[in-house]
């Protein structure tokens, strides 16, 4: 880069930074000179510097103790800011004899991985979690909105709103000038039990300021927790930002990085060993940064960790990050961390404003002594949170937080209020929370809100146009009662669909009505279309995104049902849900309920009870107003669910008995991606009609949409017992990181792998079982044979960063008629 010159009259005006080459973290206190010149001075604490010199001069020469020196040209001209990285130098360190950088890295007989083995060896000890008893306070700050914002260069909004720059503030990490735009403090009480493992977070105090208050902040705090995650630098892993990164003291570490020992200096007035380490390969999910090892001390004990991912990183949106942890020794060696501090900045896209995220976490009074509260170890929960966690006032916060803040709730609540007078940002943030929430409020304080917007029109070929509108009630108009419902038209079938739905919750709703955990009870009546073979899991049948269908939508018959359930959640995330059902399925045109023996009904009725088990621990998500979306996958879900409808309850034609048994997770290969995995069995124990039948789950739209088979048809098979699986691996760019100019693309390879091993016994087919009815002619429905479905799909995603596309095969059953043997799926997501 360029440097910064002033040239008027004979003198010269330079200005700078320096920063280690590795770890792009500032050099301070180095020491700048001009050749041929008198001039000189000294860099800052934050490795910036100003030089100014009169008359002539050569080079510019940079140097540091245990660095490098390095002499730089300085052309006359104008430019950005002077960066110079300066190279740790090869030092002596006691007994130990590093060799230069510049030498090839090697293993063999390398101080550094020998010295970094001895750290991982000890990994294990010294956790303060394993005493009997363990606790500490900490104080968590998490702070987000727009980076390197100033006078000089305005961005969009800082032009249009330039009262914004009254509220800026200087990051600590960075030092750049920052705008936050939202704050969450946090205070809380940590404890830990060995015996039984126990961890409970006693959360006293909780503090959130800023744009986003609009949103669910149960949702909003729990996916920010995850994309922030406390960070064990002693993992083999360390998560990011939804990413699995290996950690420098990986027990693959040693064939992951490289280490150099760089040089001893003093860390809060102890000398310490210097220990650096980069990975192999720059755009691989590591980390560049330095340990420091306390030099007496024996037990490799760590008393500072400074680190950032290199910059070509297989990343998107991301432009930096940065973490320092600090230690202190506790009795017999045990480390205690006091400070946690990341920081990340954003650029989305090419002329927006740049945005920043800092997660500080200050850790104090650390004890080994019981809780005084002894049932707080047996109380539901890993998060507990105090009634009045978010009713205390400033004198508490100023006398509880560890250090003095510059932005608090206090200040963002007057920025907000300066930028809502504009109505070009109010009307904005309007249409922003329609886009996301995907409900029109019918005042300020709407008790009831119009949609989901992406209902209101949709078609398929029975009904032909679909026109829709529907809503909800909201907490405004009570916290234990809630309503929602719709009402539909079809233009080609001429038929009014519709839904009305009851529920009391015997919990007080903070928010909304599906908001964990559930303790309910919900009356539901419903007359719709019911698509046979076809299962959106994700979002509403209806969606107008889904308009676009490969073939004919058309097997369809309509439901009209009526269901009365309670449902109860845990804590711990277990959940039962029992429900009474009655069911009258009625037949279309496409879908006839026609026996062997010619006998046509219109109709037919079912009525029983459901019970469903289901169990996620350590489950994340999202909560919308119909759907929790999934935060990450890492944590396993298990549910198992029976259905009994005996013959003649309630004019029931047939019994039904069927029991379900699903299981999915995240595996993670730590830096070389993860493979998520969703198994499911199901059997049928009672001969049923071809509605009720174990019916693969088609994708009749070109998206890509879990748990459905692309390239089958609905109702090409039907089953009465299954096994199925959909399995996926996301390699996170594992092979094509290592492909000279492609991996500038930053591209990530993915295969899928979907199946299903089932049958049809003679009970459940209409072939051999008169009273049942025939599957309908459009079809070719049979039973499976030995073989099972199988279709392998491999895609590249990350194009664009926001795109995925797959090539998907057909493995078996590949002469059946009116169905593809391959082709191009896509699915938009955006991931970091």
């Amino acid at each position: 880069m360029m440097p910064l010159m002033v040239v008027a009259q004979g003198v010269t005006q330079i200005t700078g930074l320096v920063r280690d080459s590795l770890t792009r973290d500032p050099i301070p206190h180095a020491s700048i000179t001009l050749t041929g010149n008198q001039a000189g001075t000294q860099a800052g604490d934050n490795g910036a510097f100003v030089l100014t010199a009169h008359g002539s001069f050569g080079k510019m020469r940079v140097s540091a103790v245990g660095y490098a020196s390095r002499e730089v040209e300085v052309p006359v001209s104008r430019g950005s800011v002077q960066i110079v990285e300066l190279v740790p130098q090869s030092t002596q360190l006691g007994e130990l004899v590093v060799k230069a950088r510049k030498d090839k890295y090697t293993k063999m007989n390398n101080p550094a991985v020998e010295f970094v083995k001895r750290i991982i060896a000890r990994r294990d000890k010294g956790k303060p979690q394993d005493e009997p008893f363990y606790s500490y306070e900490k104080y968590e700050r998490l702070m987000y909105g727009l980076d390197d914002v100033s006078e000089d260069d305005k961005n969009v909004l800082t032009r249009r709103y330039p009262f914004l720059l009254e509220y800026a503030d200087t990051s600590e990490l960075s030092g750049k000038p920052v705008l936050p735009v939202s704050v969450r403090e946090q205070l809380s009480h940590e404890y830990y039990r060995c015996a039984p493992r126990t961890h409970k977070e006693w959360i006293e105090a909780v503090k959130n300021a800023g744009i986003d208050e609009w949103l669910d902040q149960k949702s909003v705090k729990t996916y920010l927790n995850d994309m922030f995650r406390e960070i064990d630098i002693y993992g083999n892993d360390i998560t990011i930002l939804s990413n699995r990164f290996v950690s420098p003291l990986s027990s693959i570490g040693t064939n992951f990085y490289k280490y150099y020992l760089n040089d001893t200096l003093d860390v809060d007035g102890e000398r310490c060993i210097e220990l650096s380490f980069v990975p192999f390969t720059s755009e691989t999910w590591g980390f560049v940064g330095r340990i420091y090892v306390p030099l007496a001390d024996t037990t490799m004990f760590i008393k500072r960790v400074q680190m950032t991912v290199p910059r070509k990183i297989n990343m998107n949106y991301v432009e930096r990050v940065y973490i320092e942890q600090e230690f202190e020794r506790g009795r017999d060696g045990i480390r205690l961390k006091t400070r946690d501090d990341m920081e990340v900045e954003f650029k989305l896209m090419a002329g927006m404003p740049r945005l920043f995220a800092r997660r500080e976490c200050i850790y104090r009074d650390h004890s080994f002594e019981q809780a005084e509260r002894e049932e707080i170890y047996s109380l539901n929960g890993r998060d507990l949170i105090a009634a009045d966690a978010d009713r205390h006032d400033d004198n508490y916060w100023s006398a509880h937080r560890p250090h003095l803040v510059r932005t608090d709730g206090n200040s963002m609540q007057l920025m907000l209020a300066r930028l809502r007078a504009s109505k070009f940002y109010y009307w904005s943030e309007k249409a922003l929370m329609l886009m996301v929430n995907g409900y029109v409020p019918t005042a300020h304080e709407s008790k009831w809100d119009f949609g989901p917007l992406n209902t209101i029109i949709s078609g398929n070929t029975l009904e032909g146009v679909r026109l829709r509108v529907g809503g909800m009630s909201t907490v405004n108009l009570s916290r234990h009662w809630f309503t929602n419902g719709y009402v539909a038209f079809g233009t080609r079938d001429g038929k009014w669909k519709y839904k009305a739905q009851l529920e009391y919750s015997f919990n007080e709703k903070e928010n909304l009505a599906a908001e964990f955990p559930i303790n309910s009870l919900r009356l539901m009546h419903r007359y719709d279309v019911d698509k046979l073979g076809q299962n959106y899991l994700y979002t509403n049948a209806d969606n107008m995104f889904l308009v676009l269908k490969r073939k004919k939508d058309n097997l369809m018959a309509y439901l009209r049902q009526t269901e009365f359930e309670y449902k109860r959640e845990w804590h711990n995330h277990f959940s039962l849900a029992v429900s009474w059902q009655y069911r009258v399925h009625e037949a279309s045109c496409y879908t006839p309920f026609v026996t062997t023996t010619g006998e046509d009904f219109k109709r037919y009725t079912e009525a029983g009870f459901q019970v469903t088990l289901r169990y996620a621990p350590g489950e994340k998500f999202y909560q919308t107003r119909n759907y929790r979306v999934p935060i990450n996958m890492d944590a396993p879900i298990v549910t198992l669910s029976h259905k009994w409808m005996p013959r003649h309850f309630m004019h029931s034609r047939y019994t039904v008995s069927k029991t379900e048994l699903g299981f999915q997770k995240r595996f993670w290969f730590s830096a070389f991606g993860y493979t998520d995995v969703i198994l499911k069995a199901a059997k049928l124990w009672s001969a049923v009609s071809y509605p009720d039948l174990l019916l693969p789950n088609a994708n009749l739209s070109y998206t890509i949409q879990n748990e459905s088979y692309t390239l089958m048809n609905p109702m090409e098979f039907a089953n009465d017992q299954y096994l199925s699986w959909d399995i996926t691996y996301w390699a996170n760019g594992a092979l094509l990181n290592r492909v000279p100019l492609l991996k500038r693309l930053k591209l990530r390879e993915v295969v899928s792998l979907r199946g299903l091993w089932g049958s049809l016994s003679d009970k459940n087919n209409p072939a051999t079982n008169d009273r049942l009815f025939m599957f309908p002619d459009i079809t070719a429905c049979r039973g499976m044979g030995s073989t099972p479905y199988m279709e392998l799909g491999v895609g590249l995603d990350n194009i664009l960063t926001f795109l995925r596309l797959d090539y998907t095969w057909r493995l078996t059953y590949r002469h059946t008629p009116g169905a593809p043997n391959g082709g191009l799926r896509v699915a938009f997501h955006f991931t970091f």
